[in-house]
This record gives structure tokens, sequence and C-alpha cells, in this order.
């Protein structure tokens, strides 16, 4: 038997570097599940040893266990079956000294079985380790080194009989596994030692040391992590949720009934209404939410209202039937009679409080239904739902005219739609804001690559029509194939794109963002350079070819609002400039940005718990970096995923930055729904999105206020990147933007124009005419006292030390806010200093009344939101969650001292609705204190005489 032990020690050695560093504090150890323990430095995300594995034909093999603590020891007793053989990995992981963890792998199966391979995969968290490197050693005495350049790591072998693995972070700190005896390790996005291969024939264990540089604390269950979030001083967040303004309802800020002046257009860069610049405020309401019971809808409008939002964002209303929205069970051009009548109920009530909708009918592509079926001839070559409705797929839309008749005639539908509540059709509605056309769809991004691989009948007939427009562009085979080179032709062979002929029109426009890369371009792809830039240029014309006919149907209803192509992007450089100038030719930008949350879906779930507040102008804000200088922007979708703590940043940025500094027009924050109340409890599940919870919505008395009211004004500096559309057919794009892309998150930034600049002034693209120079942007006028001051001299950015520090602080007339991580600082905001004595909180200090400053209002609100848990939720070094809790929710109390040049007359302690007033706090020398622990709430009420 193969004798492994895999045994993880801890100390403090001499860099190979010969650089030696001070650890700065201990690090921890703790059960993540059966497979996986995590390894936190100074109580953030280290490092992972997690058990994968994979079954014969690389089938994932799961492995299902639970960490329990025995004695002093965690162990997990895991399973698996291998077509039916049972599988068992035993892992045991036991404190042996104060700077030693052993950790005991066993494994075994019912009788031997073929597999690919178990391996013990070593995940390195980028922040520490991005500009390190791996060390590896042999058996043998060879020695090899790996540059980190980022976390992820390609895929190869890292050595054959491994005996030492050093990994140093970026400080010079080590983490050092010698293998015993040595095993092979190998890289698939991160290393591996290789556990087994190929067979599990008899019982393996191995040993393996882990050596890193600090005392090591172990925490062999969830339970024994200790709690250093002061939970026994949080307080019971208990509203009513009643529509009373209060002192803190902004009903009156809301001109009723929405569109009383007629209707919001678009002129240049501003949407306008009755002759003025108008900000919507607003949030997303999806699938059946869109379609509520009466006394729902009129909750609900009542409820936005109050906390200033004045526009909804109606999703995916018509992605289907039931729970999906109004559609009818048989087709996707008819509406359920009920489910149309309910959404016009909602309009109605929405319109009577001043709140504005836009119509954005699906997810993406349309998907038939099978009275539709008979309109597509080649229906089945498209996949199918449970349900029955045709699954056509990202980017099918483009190109299928019979799907894009489909999607016309719905909107069409709709707009010649008769709403009884209001008499009007939705052309002539005056409350419809925006009509979008496809949401997060562009025919340059991955899914047109696969429609074209899945459909004959889209596949020949598009390549007929890029034949066609090839014949009009070259004139012939021969000087096509002289400006694509001898190669081009059957260059994608290797997925499924062969047969390319110029004489059959089989020549495929064939490509993706991968492809479509600066450096692929320059690259792997450079002998198919000219090619694949024809083809970015004809799916761009093939896309403004749809959105035209789309627009032109809509304007036919007599629908004068605004319109919207799509909120989606398609790589970065040549591919994602003709999407965004696409999106240009129809109307307003939209895209879309995220932030947080966590993939994983087990019991215990590390949270990506990172605040948008350590790198200015990132996270959400760099989707500003698709703003278009003549065009509205919208942001339509974003929102901090649960259950990332840091929420209140993401309204206060949003508010502060995009709609102030960035003059963004229209936000909507995303959920899929409410019931227009506060939710009970937090969802406490990975990948959701809430907005009715008080870490965000309770801050909207504040950030609404400073919104409606334009507190933070416009930049006069405009940072400009300059494209011209003829010049990318020529391949000519004088700067190289970054663009990072997880599922929804995505991070934008560039080298000439970099993600900071939207901490300073108004960010655009300029499309030209002509080729014309971007020139770089230097920060360093801006950078003051440790951050970045806005050109408009408002707001004041500090970066953070990590994932998990920085604030930023607003100084406008009417409002003086401090949000993030600014305990100790002294934030003097003109004629008000806000010195916060909490970890973390948004602090705002806000003029009440609508036409009023901090100088002369009458009233002041200051609004003090930190984090929220559930009532029993277990979160573990501010990373970790092993426990979602149950209603009701605690809230984290702000405690921060506040000092006015105007002696407030009294400071009254409001309820958690903002209604009724009650107690008061000591002001001396206009100076007082608020403390959540002592006051139980996050409202208070600045009355002067």
């Amino acid at each position: 038997m193969k004798k492994i032990l895999l045994q993880a020690v801890l100390f403090a050695v001499l860099s190979i570097t010969s650089f030696a560093a001070e650890p700065e504090t201990p690090f921890t150890a703790l059960p993540m599940s059966g497979q996986s323990i995590t390894f936190l430095k100074n109580q953030k995300n280290y490092m992972d040893l997690t058990l994968f594995s994979w079954g014969p034909g690389w089938r994932w093999l799961p492995l299902k266990g639970t960490a329990a603590k025995e004695q002093t020891s965690m162990v997990a007793r895991n399973t698996g079956s291998i077509d039916g053989t049972k599988v068992a990995v035993t892992a045991k992981a036991t404190q042996v000294g104060p700077n030693q963890l052993k950790l005991e792998y066993d494994l075994s199966a019912e009788k031997s079985t073929k597999l690919s391979v178990m391996v013990l995969g070593i995940k390195l968290d980028a922040q520490p380790f991005t500009g390190g490197k791996i060390l590896i050693k042999t058996a043998e005495g060879t020695e090899s080194v790996i540059e980190l350049k980022s976390d992820k790591l390609g895929k190869g072998s890292l050595g054959k009989q491994v005996k030492e693995c050093i990994l140093i972070d970026a400080a010079g700190l080590q983490t050092k596994l010698s293998l015993d005896p040595a095993s092979d390790m190998d890289t698939d996005g991160l290393a591996r030692i290789v556990l087994v291969k190929n067979e599990l024939a008899k019982p393996v264990a191995q040993t393996v040391t882990v050596t890193m540089p600090a005392a090591l604390t172990f925490y062999a269950a969830m339970e024994d992590v200790p709690d250093n979030s002061g939970i026994s001083s949080w307080y019971v967040f208990n509203p009513t949720s009643t529509p009373n303004a209060g002192e803190i309802g902004l009903q009156d800020w809301l001109e009723k009934p929405a569109g009383r002046h007629g209707r919001i257009t678009r002129d240049g860069e501003n949407m306008m209404y009755n002759g003025k610049p108008i900000k919507l405020w607003g949030i997303n309401n999806c699938y059946a939410d869109c379609k509520p019971d009466k006394a729902t809808a009129e909750r609900r409008a009542a409820f936005y209202a109050k906390y200033g939002i004045n526009a909804v964002r109606l999703h995916k209303y018509a992605d289907g039937d039931g729970w999906q929205g109004i559609r009818s069970k048989d087709s996707c051009v008819i509406f359920d009679p009920a489910g149309l009548d309910a959404m016009d109920y909602l309009v109605a009530k929405f319109k009577e409080q001043g709140i504005y909708v836009e119509f954005s009918a699906n997810f993406g592509s349309i998907n038939p239904s099978p009275a539709d079926c008979a309109r597509i001839p080649y229906i089945d070559e498209f996949d199918t739902t449970k349900k029955g409705d045709v699954k056509s797929g990202g980017g099918s839309a483009f190109l299928s005219r019979e799907l894009q008749d489909l999607h016309i005639e719905q909107v069409v539908n709709l707009l010649k739609h008769k709403n009884p509540y209001t008499g009007n059709t939705y052309a002539t509605e005056p409350s419809v804001a925006v009509i979008e056309l496809l949401n997060e769809e562009s025919i340059l991004f991955f899914g047109t690559a696969s429609v074209l691989k899945k459909s004959p009948t889209l596949r020949k007939r598009t390549s007929e029509a890029f034949c066609d427009w090839l014949q009009k562009r070259y004139g012939s085979e021969e000087k096509l194939i002289e400006a694509w080179g001898p190669n081009a032709l059957n260059w994608f062979a290797s997925f499924g794109i062969e047969g390319e002929s110029w004489k059959d029109k089989t020549i495929v426009p064939f490509g993706n963002p991968w492809f479509y890369e600066p450096a692929q371009l320059d690259g792997q792809q450079k002998p198919v350079k000219v090619r694949l830039l024809d083809t970015m240029l004809f799916l761009y014309e093939l896309q403004n070819d749809f959105y035209n006919r789309f627009v032109k149907a809509i304007r036919d209803t007599g629908y004068e609002g605004e319109i919207l192509a799509s909120n989606w992007q398609a790589g970065r450089g040549f591919s994602h400039y003709y999407n965004l100038h696409s999106d240009t030719l129809v109307g307003m930008i939209d895209r879309h940005n995220y932030f947080g949350g966590d993939k994983s879906r087990g019991k215990v779930v590390k949270i990506n718990n990172a605040s948008m507040l350590a790198a200015s102008g990132g996270g959400m804000l760099s989707a500003g970096l698709q703003q278009v200088g003549n065009r509205p922007f919208m942001l339509s979708e974003w929102v901090h995923v649960s259950p990332n703590e840091w929420r209140v940043e993401g309204p206060a940025l949003i508010g502060a930055y995009g709609m102030g500094l960035q003059d963004w027009d229209i936000s909507f924050i995303f959920e899929n729904g409410d019931k227009g109340t506060f939710s009970s409890a937090l969802s406490g599940k990975p990948q959701s999105w809430e907005v009715a919870i008080p870490q965000i919505l309770g801050v909207f008395p504040a950030v609404s206020r400073q919104v409606l009211r334009g507190d933070v004004k416009k930049s006069d500096l405009t940072i400009v990147r300059n494209v011209s559309i003829p010049s990318l057919q020529k391949g000519l794009l004088d700067y190289d933007d970054e663009v990072v892309q997880d599922g929804d998150e995505k991070t934008f930034t560039g080298k000439k124009i970099p993600a900071q600049a939207l901490a300073v002034g108004r960010c655009v693209v300029n499309f030209t005419d002509t080729y014309m120079d971007t020139p770089t942007f230097d920060l360093t006028p801006y950078r003051q006292n440790g951050g970045i001051r806005s050109a408009n001299g408002q707001l004041f950015w500090k970066e953070g030390q990590n994932k998990m520090d920085g604030y930023f602080t607003i100084n406008a007339a009417a409002t003086k806010a401090v949000v993030g991580f600014a305990k100790g600082e002294t934030c003097v905001l003109g004629d008000v200093t806000i010195q916060p004595e909490s970890r973390y909180g948004a602090i705002y200090v806000s003029a009440q009344e609508k036409d009023k400053d901090i100088a002369t209002a009458g009233k002041v609100l200051v609004t003090a939101i930190a984090r929220a848990r559930n009532t029993g939720m277990q979160i573990a070094s501010d990373s970790i969650l092993s426990a979602p809790g149950k209603a009701p929710i605690l809230m984290e109390p702000v405690k921060a001292r506040i000092t006015m040049k105007r002696t407030p007359s009294k400071v009254q302690l409001l309820d958690h609705d903002g209604v009724t007033a009650s107690g008061s706090l000591p002001v001396e020398k206009g100076s007082f204190e608020i403390d959540g622990a002592r006051d139980k709430t996050c409202y208070y009420l600045v009355t002067f005489d």
C-alpha cells in the first residue's frame, strides 16, 4: 500500500530570495466542507486546499461529506460513486503544534475502478499572490520557477515526482509543501497535487507537509470560530413599511402623475422632461412580479414613492407564462388576458405615484411557444424547454429573421394594447420612458458562433449573405485570398467550421470575443486577422439591420419615447466598440454590472466579501467607461450580490459618482420583486439579488434626495477616448482596454484611461469619422491627501489597503456623507464635520427639503447604515457563511460624532419607518453623537429654530 500523509506545518522561514518579511498576524485555518480547508491571513482569504475528482472520460465525480469535530480534530468521511462502485475519501485535520496542522487523506474503492484523476487543488487568492511565484523542486534535484501574474494558472505539468512546492506571495512570504513520497503536480487553472490517476485499485494515503510563514490558529468546526462582529450590540430592524411619509418620505418629490407634462425624450446626452434634464432612480421588477395582485401593486407603488424611486424596469415580463410572465401558454406574441390586466393595473398605480416604466420583454433571444413553431421551418434545429417552448439561445435573433419577426410582433402587440386603467395605448402612454429591444445580447458575443455551429439552416443563410457581402467588398476569390491570406478558409475546421468555399458560398462569419481579442489578432489569429476584421464588420452591419427593422416597427405604432438596443458587451477592443457603436445608432447606452456574492452552493459559503471602495472607479462603476459622449447613459442592472455584507456602499457610489459626477441618466437597481414592504429576512443564499433590505433600501432616503435634487454636480472635466469606425475596419485603435468578465460581474479599465478616472471626471467614448489619438489621462493633479479628489471638488475617494478597506466623502451643499471604512477619520465637509467611530458605515447628513441645503434647511436628516444580518446568521472572519439564520434582521450599529456650524435646536431619534420621533440627543456647541447600539435606530431628525 502506498503510504501518503498530508501534513501542514506553518512557521516563519527566510524567503528564498533572501528577503525576510516579518509576518504581521497569524494564519487561521478552518474547514469549508468535507473536501476543503481554507487558510486566512489577517482574516482575509489566502489559499484553499480542496479535493477534486473526475471519473472515466473526465466525468465530474462529486464527493459528498460534511466536516465534523471529533475531539480536537476535523474529520470528514466523503463518498462518491464511479459507475456504481463506491469510492470513499476520508479527510482528517488535527493541530499538532502551535504552527502545525496535520491533514490525513485515505482513499479507497469497493473494487478496482477506473478514473481520470483525483487531486488536491491549491487555490491561491489573487491579492496576496499576484506578483509572487511558485518554486518546484523534484526528487531528481531539478528546480523550476513559475511567475504568478494572476491567481489563474495555465494548463500543464508542474513536475514529475515533486518533493517540494514553495508558494511565495507578493510580500515574499513562503508556503512550502513537502511531498513524501514525491508526487506528480500539474496545473489546470490552479496548482494540483495528483493523489491518484487512471485507476484506484487499492487504498491510498499520502503525506504532504505544508509550511506557511506564521503561527496557525485552527478551528476544527465552524461553531468554534469566535464572533468578532460585536453582534450582541446589533439591534432588531422592525419597520412596518407604512406608506406614511413621516420625516424621510419623498412622495412629494415625484411629480404626479408620471408624464403629466408629456413624454420623456432624448436630447443629445440628456433625457429631457418638460424642457429640463431628468434623472430616473429606479428598480427592477421581473417575471411574475410584473403582474402582482392589485393590493400588492398599490402597496408597491406607494412604497417605492416613499423611498424616492421614480422608475421601474419591467423586465422579462413576457419571457413565458405562469411564473415567467404574461405570455399565453401557446404563443409568445399573445398575452394572457389576466396577466396583462394585472400588469396594466401595476403600470397605472406606478403612474399615479409619479413612477415611470421601462419595458424589457425577455431574458434574451425570444423562446417561441408551440403555436409559433409553424412560422420557423427549421424549428427542429433548436432545443426545447421542459414546457415545450423552443430554446433559441443567445445570438439566434440576429441570424433568424423569423425570430426577429416574433420579437418585433411581441413588442408591437404590447404597444398597441390600450391600458384600461390609464386610457392610453402603451405607444402613447407618457409614463413609458424607455423600450428595450433585447436584453443582454450582442451578435459579436459567444452565442452567435454557437448558433452557426448548431443550426444548418442559419449557417447556410448567414454564410450565403456573408459571401455576397465579400463579393461586393473584394469582387473575386483571388482578391479575397490576397487580402485574407492563403490559409484563411477552413482556418476554424477544428471548431467544426469546414468545407468553406467561395464558389459554393459556404464561408462562415465565425468568431467570438476570444478570437477578436487584440492580443489574439496579433498573435495566434494573426494569419486570419483580416478575415476576423471583416467578420466583425459584417456582423456589426447585420446587427444594425435587425435593430433598424425593430426600431421602425416601434415608431410605426406612434411611440415617440426613447429606445435602447441592448446592454451587453462583446469582449474588448474592436468587437467591443463595434457593438457599442451599434447600440449608439439606436439610442441611449445601457449596461449591466454586479459585485460580490459567491457561486458556491454548499452549506458553507465563502463570500466574495470585497468592498468596491478598495479601488476607486472599480467594480460596478467601471461600466461607466462605456458611456458615449452624445448619448444618455443607463445602468439598468446592478446590485451587491448576496451575501456580500458591504451593500450599503452600492447605492452610495452609484448615486454620487454615477448619477452625479458622471451624469448618468437612469439607474435600475436589480431585484426580481418584492411585496411592497421591507423583507422580513435576508435570503442568505449565494447569488441572490435583494433591494428591499435595510442595508440597501434603508439608505435611499438620503441617496434618493442627493440624486433627485442633483446635489453632486456633473463634472466639467470630460475625459475622452476616441474611436473611429472606419479605422476599426483597418484594425486601428491606439489604446487597449482591459475587460474581465465573470458572468454578470465585469471589470473595465485601461492604460491610457484607467478606471480611477471615473473618480475624477466624466468619462466618455467619442465616435469620430476619422482616426484620432486618445490622450493619456494624468491622475496626478487629483491625487490629494492620500486619495483621489473629483474635478468638481465635491467627492474624495480614499482607496483601501486591502479588499475590505477604503472610503469616500461627499461635500455638496445639501448632502454631506462619509461612506466606508473610515473609523478614526475626521472628515471636514464644509459646515459639517463627521467623525466615524465604527469600522464601517454610510453616514449621511441631508437637507430634508427639496429646495434647501444644509445651511438653510429647517430640518436635516441623518442616516446611518452599516451591515445587516439575520438572527442566527453565522459569518466567520468576514468571509465564510456557515448558517443563513432567520428573521428578524439585525442592524449593525453606527457610532459617529457629527458637528455642525449651525447649532441644532434638537436631535431626535426616528423609528425605522422614519415617521415617529422619540427621545433626543444632547447637543453641545453644535456637536452630537449618534450611537446605534444605544439609540436602536438608523434615522435621526435634526431641527433648527
